[in-house]
């Protein structure tokens, strides 16, 4: 068992460090010059969570909440976040991404996914298939792994 756990592990890192390199920094890519990497993930969070509070926004990207609401404040003040009251509870702000700023990252998200299909045209049909596959297996099982409140 503690030889497969240490096959886990090293596969594990493998994949972080292929996501990175094939998914991540290209999709970055498209927003260079635009946005910081922490900038781009909490933007893409909010495009795809919806409106959050601050704290959970900080929680989902496990950075501190300080230094989210700095970041937070230059995004407001540059009208790429819009602020308003929960309706729920009138104490709390939620963020979300301005109408504009959502345009923007789906157009590079169009791009980046143009881009991607283009690297993936040389692949077999099986090939094709199982990389769709393992990408919603695995979204779906790390939907499973409890957050960092």
């Amino acid at each position: 068992m503690a030889n497969q756990s240490g096959r886990a592990d090293e596969d594990i890192f493998h994949f972080l460090v292929c996501v990175h390199s094939a998914l991540t920094k290209p999709f970055e890519d498209h927003f260079r010059g635009k946005f910081t990497s922490l900038q781009l993930n909490a933007l893409c969070v909010l495009c795809a969570n919806g409106p959050m509070t601050m704290s959970e926004l900080a929680a989902s990207l496990h950075t501190p909440r300080q230094q989210m609401s700095r970041m937070i404040e230059k995004l407001y003040e540059e009208g790429h976040i819009v602020r308003s009251l929960d309706t729920r509870d009138r104490r709390k702000i939620r963020i979300s991404v301005s109408e504009t700023t959502a345009k923007e990252i789906t157009n590079g998200r169009e791009k980046f996914d143009k881009a991607l299909k283009s690297a993936l045209n040389g692949f077999s049909e099986a090939d094709y298939k199982d990389f769709n596959a393992a990408v919603r297996i695995v979204n779906r099982i790390l939907t499973k792994i409890p957050q960092k409140e």
